[in-house]
């Protein structure tokens, strides 16, 4: 998702990815995620995995 890889020094490395692209509210929601513990991080992957499934597609499958 977004998981930051950090360097020995701290610095996280974007790895070519375009930061500048982004917009304002995306840059925040990116550093404020980077801020949760690890354990409110997998609680947040979950409810966004949720919110993102199609029920409609949900029913079909079951």
């Amino acid at each position: 998702m977004l998981d930051d890889a950090k360097t020995g020094s701290g610095c996280v490395q974007n790895g070519g990815f375009e930061w500048h692209s982004l917009t304002n509210v995306e840059q925040g929601l990116i550093r404020l995620y980077r801020q949760l513990c690890e354990e409110d991080r997998k609680q947040l992957r979950r409810v966004t995995e949720t919110l993102a499934t199609n029920p409609e597609e949900q029913a079909v499958t079951r």
